[in-house]
């Protein structure tokens, strides 16, 4: 059963901002002119503009440090085995890489995911009493479709970190499904609950949204659109083990004409080529929905974002493991963005990072990272048509080949397998938070054998580690919350 509340220590925070900025932090960031700080979230949410700034705010929580733009994408690629820690590291990922967490010292999504789901209940609840003109009424299907999607991948994200895959144990304890924010202290849904609850939001979004993409921000790609809501759904499904959805709603993303693969010229930085795909203005064809923040937004995760993690003349803590890199062929374009100090600033023996963050500003000072792209979508359907969909036209093979040609490599001839489909997943997604959400999904063993540190090289799979611990400071307001194992 769905539980209508949210979780006393959260929802405190929460309702002290709103009393001062009606939940509507971060649109600053999206628009040109700023919600009224004076008035009340009844008041504002009782007008068009006010349900329209506030949907706009939902984003913010998403390229916050703990979500987006930090430390939820690169966690899963140290704890994943893309990644390693450079020598004399700055600990700020420390803790990922060797799996040391306890219910003290976690991945902080929680607060940030469930504050976004607030905002985002706030407008879906406010719409059915809002009266306007047709235009209006027709926008607000769009309003609601945006916060449909942000408290669907908020939930998604949560139950992905804090619980056991979908297939292993979906009856094992998910996350609290929140569908109105209110205080009062929640049991954990099931896993199954939980992905219900997405799969259904994801499909009421799915028939509000049009061709209506939000505009206004610094890149467009930023906000919700149908095909953005599809593409998720077709991850969601994959997670499910639905092969069949996974593969039909991939191939409604591939089919829109919308978006377009990287080619091999392409998918360099815009140092190497202005058409180049990493560190454009805006983003490219092949990215369907991504986030974008910069110095003086509400949400910006400051030092500890991504541009700062993965290069050298910052932090640079994140750097790519050899178990990562040896995957690369000859010819491979991917390989060739990753580059070693080029101006000497760490001179450490055959380190290499990842640059697909150089920042769009060169300097760290902005934030980018794509959340969902095109060539998933066909590494999807090549997985879901291996496990046995079936989709007119295409094979497992030909959308494996669609990711290598636009990279650089021949075409395989060759049946291929399963391991080759996640190999291709590794190679193309790394630094994008998927590794090791893959391995859990896949239910296979973490093996790193570039490791450098002491303690928890290997995690095997099934283990209790696999769902990280809830925060503590959950504990302190639900006498409901139930820690993981």
């Amino acid at each position: 059963m769905q539980k209508k509340i949210i979780m006393r220590t959260i929802i405190r925070n929460i309702l002290i901002v709103s009393g001062m900025i009606i939940l509507l932090a971060g649109c600053e960031d999206f628009l040109q002119k700023e919600p009224v700080l004076q008035q009340t979230s009844e008041l504002t949410l009782s007008t068009f503009d006010g349900l329209d700034k506030a949907t706009a705010g939902a984003y913010t929580l998403l390229y916050g440090v703990d979500w987006y733009g930090g430390y939820y994408v690169l966690s899963s690629d140290m704890r994943g085995g893309n990644g390693k820690l450079k020598p004399q590291d700055a600990g700020y990922q420390f803790d990922a890489y060797i799996w040391n967490y306890s219910e003290s010292n976690t991945e902080m999504l929680w607060s940030s995911a469930y504050t976004a789901i607030a905002r985002a209940n706030n407008v879906i609840n406010a719409i059915p009493n809002f009266n306007g003109s047709n235009e209006e009424m027709k926008a607000l299907d769009n309003f609601k479709a945006e916060c449909l999607f942000i408290r669907a991948i908020a939930h998604f994200d949560m139950v992905r970190l804090y619980a056991q895959p979908y297939s292993h144990s979906k009856e094992s304890l998910g996350v609290p499904v929140v569908t109105e924010t209110k205080i009062a202290q929640p049991e954990r849904n099931t896993v199954s609950e939980v992905y219900q609850q997405v799969v259904k939001d994801l499909l009421e979004a799915e028939e509000l949204f049009g061709d209506y993409q939000r505009s206004g921000g610094a890149d467009p790609k930023g906000f919700a659109s149908k095909e953005a809501v599809q593409a998720l759904l077709a991850r969601v499904y994959l997670y499910m083990e639905d092969w069949q959805n996974a593969a039909d709603y991939a191939t409604k993303v591939i089919e829109s004409g919308k978006f377009d693969m990287w080619t091999a010229d392409q998918y360099v930085t815009v140092a190497e080529n202005e058409d180049g795909a990493w560190g454009r203005n805006t983003e490219g064809s092949e990215v369907i929905f991504a986030v974008y923040s910069a110095l003086g937004n509400s949400g910006y995760p400051g030092q500890e974002g991504i541009p700062y993690m993965t290069n050298p003349a910052h932090h640079g803590d994140v750097v790519a493991s050899n178990d990562l890199l040896n995957l690369y062929e000859e010819g491979d374009v991917r390989r060739d963005l990753f580059y070693t100090d080029p101006q000497g600033r760490a001179i450490f023996e055959g380190i290499w990072w990842t640059n697909k963050y150089p920042s769009k500003t060169g300097d760290g000072s902005t934030n980018n990272t794509p959340v969902l792209r095109l060539s998933e979508m066909y590494l999807i359907r090549a997985e879901a048509l291996h496990k046995g969909a079936s989709i007119s036209g295409t094979s497992a093979l030909a959308d494996f080949n669609t990711v290598r040609i636009n990279r650089g490599l021949p075409a395989r001839t060759q049946s291929i397998l399963l391991s080759d489909i996640s190999d291709e997943r590794r190679r193309e997604l790394c630094f994008e938070g998927h590794n090791v959400f893959d391995l859990a999904r896949r239910k296979e063993n973490l093996v790193r054998n570039d490791f450098v540190a002491e303690t928890n090289q290997n995690i095997d799979f099934p283990d209790n580690k696999w769902a990280l611990p809830i925060p503590k400071a959950e504990f302190d307001g639900n006498e409901n919350m139930v820690q993981n194992p």
